[in-house]
C-alpha cells in the first residue's frame, strides 16, 4: 500500500469512528466483552491443564516408569515391582522408588458428606514426591493410620486444616477404617479428585488391601549426577518388557495434558468458548460498521464519483474496524487480569495472564475485526454512484 494513501485514509477512519461517541463506546464495550470471553476460556483451559501437572512436577526423579497403556494420573494402571528392580541395574540409575496411587471416599465427620480423595503412597526413606512438609517431619508419615492432607483441597472436605493446626490431628474414616490426619502439605488439586492425601507405602496397603505390594502405579527413577536422562531412557526402553514404558517428566506431563485436551470434553468446550467469543465480537463489529456505511452511503458515493478507488474507500472501513479492535483491547485486558486474579483466589487454579496469550488474543481480535469490516463493505463495493445521484 502507498504510504501517502494510508496517511490520507487514517484521519478519515478516525473521524468516522469517533463522530458518534455513544456508538463508539457501545462498540468498544461489545468488542471488549468478546475479548473477555476469549481470555476467560483460554485462561481457564491453561489453568486447568497446568493444575493437572501439579503432582507430576513434584516427582522426585528424572524419569518415570508407567504402564504402556497409561493415560492420566487419575486412572493409573499397575506395573510389577520386578520392572523397577530391573531398572536399578542400569548404569546411571541411582535409585528407583515406587509411587502408589489410589482413589477412595473421604468422610467429612461434621456433615457426614463423602468426597473422593486421591491418595499417594510414599516410601518414607526415599519419597517419590518432593513434599517439603514430609521431608521436614518424615516421622508423621510412618504413623500406622497417619495421613497428610492437602490444604488446597476443596472446602467440602471439612475444616481439616484448622483442626490440625489447633489440635494436631483430625480423625475421620477412609473405606470404613479409622484415619488420622496428623500433617498438612500444599500441592493443589487436579481433575482426579476433590482431596489430595499422602501416606506411607505400608498405610496405603492397609486402605487398599486389594492391591498387593507388587502392584505399583508409577516408578520414579533417579539418576546419577551428570547422566543423560535421554540416554538412560533409551537403554531402559530397549530391554524392559513391552508392557511398560519409561518417559521423561516432560513427556509424562504432555501425556497428561493431551488426555484432558483431546480425549475428554474439556478441550472441545474450551475451543467452542473461544469460537463463540470471536463470533460475538465479529457480529458486533459488523453491525456497527454496516450501520456506519449505510448512514454515509452518499458521502462514499461522492468519493467514488471523484475517482477514489473501491480499495481506498473500503480501506477506510477496514481501518475503522482495526481502530475498534485496538481501542477495545486494553479494557478487555485489564478486565481479564482482574478476572484471572479472582479465579485464582477462589479456585486455586494456576491462572495468570501471559504476554503470549495477550498477543494471541490481540492478533485474533485484529483478524476478526478486519474480516467483519470487509464484510460490512459489501454494499459499498457494489455501489454505483449513479444509483445515489
Amino acid at each position: 500500500m502507498n504510504p501517502l494513501t494510508a496517511l490520507r485514509r487514517t484521519p478519515m477512519a478516525w473521524r468516522q469512528t469517533s463522530h458518534r461517541p455513544m456508538r463508539l463506546l457501545a462498540a468498544i464495550a461489545g468488542v471488549s466483552f468478546a475479548n473477555v470471553l476469549v481470555f476467560f476460556q483460554l485462561g481457564l483451559a491453561s489453568g486447568l491443564y497446568a493444575s493437572q501437572k501439579r503432582p507430576l512436577e513434584r516427582l522426585n526423579g528424572e524419569l518415570v516408569m508407567v504402564s504402556r497403556r497409561y493415560t492420566n494420573l487419575g486412572e493409573p494402571l499397575n506395573l510389577p515391582r520386578s520392572r523397577l528392580i530391573q531398572a536399578r541395574g542400569v548404569q546411571g540409575v541411582k535409585a528407583v522408588t515406587p509411587l502408589y496411587i489410589g482413589k477412595t471416599d473421604w468422610l467429612n465427620r461434621d456433615s457426614r458428606e463423602k468426597k473422593q480423595a486421591l491418595i499417594f503412597g510414599l516410601s518414607a526413606e526415599n519419597p517419590a514426591l518432593r513434599i517439603p512438609e514430609v521431608t521436614t517431619d518424615p516421622g508423621k508419615l510412618l504413623r500406622p493410620d497417619g495421613l497428610f492432607f492437602d490444604t488446597l483441597s476443596k472446602k467440602a472436605a471439612g475444616p481439616v486444616g484448622q483442626v490440625v493446626a489447633r489440635d494436631g490431628y483430625y480423625d475421620t474414616e477412609l473405606r470404613g477404617q479409622r484415619a488420622v490426619v496428623n500433617g498438612l502439605f500444599t500441592m493443589g488439586l487436579t481433575f482426579a479428585a476433590d482431596i489430595n492425601l499422602l501416606t506411607s507405602a505400608s498405610n496405603f496397603k492397609t486402605w487398599f488391601p486389594d492391591q498387593t505390594s507388587d502392584d505399583i502405579q508409577l516408578g520414579v527413577i533417579q539418576l546419577e549426577a551428570g547422566v543423560s536422562p535421554l540416554q538412560v531412557q533409551a537403554t531402559l526402553n530397549s530391554f524392559l518388557d513391552p508392557s511398560v514404558k519409561v518417559l521423561t517428566l516432560k513427556e509424562l506431563e504432555d501425556v497428561e495434558v493431551d488426555h484432558w485436551r483431546n480425549n475428554t470434553s474439556f478441550g472441545l468446550i474450551f475451543n467452542l468458548g473461544v469460537l463463540v467469543g470471536l463470533v460475538v465480537g465479529a457480529i458486533i463489529v459488523y453491525q456497527i460498521l454496516y450501520s456506519d456505511v449505510s448512514d454515509h452511503l452518499p458521502e462514499y458515493a461522492t468519493m467514488k464519483a471523484m475517482g477514489y478507488s473501491d480499495g481506498f474507500v473500503v480501506g477506510i472501513i477496514v481501518q475503522e474496524s482495526l481502530l475498534l479492535a485496538a481501542l477495545a483491547f486494553l479494557p478487555s485486558l485489564l478486565l481479564s487480569m482482574g478476572l484471572y486474579a479472582l479465579l485464582a483466589r477462589s479456585t486455586s487454579l494456576l491462572i495468570a495472564m501471559t504476554l503470549q496469550r495477550a498477543l494471541a488474543v490481540f492478533s485474533l481480535t485484529l483478524v476478526m475485526s478486519a474480516g467483519s469490516g470487509w464484510l460490512a463493505t459489501g454494499k459499498l463495493r457494489r455501489l454505483d454512484p449513479a444509483d445515489i445521484f
